[in-house]
């Protein structure tokens, strides 16, 4: 039979096993937790709708594609809010007189993020799954609002669910500003009224 002083210290070393093993499960417990909590976040903004913001530096290039576009090598954005003209769509002036507004209206954007660092804040995606979102450089705190402000595109909303630049449309259209200064075929008409080919 062994001394009484060496069965307790058996016993110790055992207890401090015991507690060590548990400390260690609890460490792996907490770790596995946090994995899972990262796994749904990951499918929640893959799934739900959560996206993060879109950032074009000066060197990715950045190219207008149109008046309401942006896109680089390797994403594509939509400016939120607004419906700018198609690039062939032209607008009548106050003299009757044709003008290339859509090609206006992209030359206006093209400007706007020239060697300029593009930030972008997503708020959904459009019918085409593209990006929608509040785009906005050093310079201009809003892309979409200062295309609408000159009225090289328009605040796109409905009765029921009004656009963001209401206030932006009716300054261009007290000053008579872009397509404003005359007669328009709304840029959403225009893409019903001439669909792209197709082949």
């Amino acid at each position: 039979m062994l001394p009484r002083h060496r069965r307790s210290s058996r016993t110790g070393t055992s207890a401090s096993y015991g507690a060590g093993s548990r400390s260690m499960g609890a460490m792996v417990g907490k770790i596995a937790g946090v994995l899972i909590a990262l796994a749904i976040l990951a499918l929640l903004a893959r799934y739900c709708g959560i996206e993060r913001d879109v950032h074009f530096m000066v060197k990715d290039k950045v190219a207008a594609v149109d008046g309401d576009t942006l896109r680089s090598s390797n994403a594509e954005v939509r400016l939120y809010g607004v419906d700018a003209p198609e690039i062939g769509q032209t607008c009548t002036d106050q003299n009757g007189k044709d003008w290339t507004c859509g090609r206006d209206a992209q030359a206006k954007l093209k400007s706007l993020v020239a060697r300029r660092a593009v930030d972008c804040t997503p708020q959904g995606r459009d019918q085409y799954n593209r990006t929608l979102a509040v785009c906005r450089t050093s310079s201009t705190p809003d892309l979409g609002e200062a295309l609408v402000r000159e009225g090289l595109a328009v605040n796109s909303g409905t009765v029921d669910k009004p656009g963001p630049y209401a206030a932006a449309q009716a300054d261009a259209q007290a000053g008579k500003l872009g397509m404003w200064k005359g007669t328009f075929q709304q840029p959403s008409d225009s893409r019903q009224a001439n669909p792209p080919a197709t082949n």
